[in-house]
């Protein structure tokens, strides 16, 4: 650990964090895993409704082409 005359060095115990922080910690984690999962879950819905736009091209092309023979 580094110190500083201007400063005091206060060590934290990584072993027993802040009871008064692990709800909000928790709960910030939560928040943060729910957005992630939200923003995969618009991604995969959007790749979706790409890829049935591009089947039913590719449908549509096939029935043209069979309409022209």
């Amino acid at each position: 650990m580094t110190t500083h005359p201007e400063h005091v060095a206060t060590p934290r115990s990584p072993t027993h964090p802040d009871p008064r922080r692990r709800g909000a910690g928790a709960t910030t984690v939560q928040e943060l895993q729910v957005a992630i999962l939200e923003q995969r879950i618009a991604t995969l819905e959007q790749q979706l409704e790409a890829e049935r736009e591009r089947r039913q091209a590719v449908v549509d092309r096939y029935e043209r082409v069979l309409a022209d023979r």
